[in-house]
Order: C-alpha cells, then structure tokens, then sequence
C-alpha cells in the first residue's frame, strides 16, 4: 500500500491529465499555442466552447480571455 504522499502525487498526476473546459469571452477569432504542450487551440464567437490541455490552462487564464467552466455536476 503506497503511503499518503504517493496517493496525493497519483491524484493530481491523475488531475492533470483531465482537460479543462474553457469559454472564450473575447472578440471575433483567436488562435492559441498551448505553452506547455504546443497544441493549438481556435476559439471564436461562433466555438467559445473549448478544452484545454490542464497544463495549458494557466497560461489561457492570465490572458483575460478565457473563463473556466463549472461542469453541470458540479452546479448544485
């Protein structure tokens, strides 16, 4: 049985791996290189709806044009 360090560095190995659902709230069309892992992202007003690499997140959050979205589950 691995001890508590090792079950939390599973867990968030096990978090970044999940993608993050963003929405762009910016103007018109934005393309986007991932700076962790070099995936392009295209969000416009017609696709605001997105999923970024968690690695990635980060940098969409500190540019402003970008917001997380809460999954329905997690809306009680």
């Amino acid at each position: 049985m691995g001890c508590c360090g090792q079950r939390r560095k599973e867990h968030r190995a096990w978090l970044a791996s999940r993608p993050i659902r963003m929405r762009f709230v910016g103007e018109g069309r934005i393309e986007a290189k991932g700076n962790v892992t070099g995936r392009s992202y295209v969000a416009s007003d017609s696709a605001r709806e997105i999923e970024v690499d968690a690695r990635d997140a980060r940098n969409f959050l500190e540019g402003g044009r970008f917001a997380v979205m809460r999954d329905a589950q997690d809306q009680g």
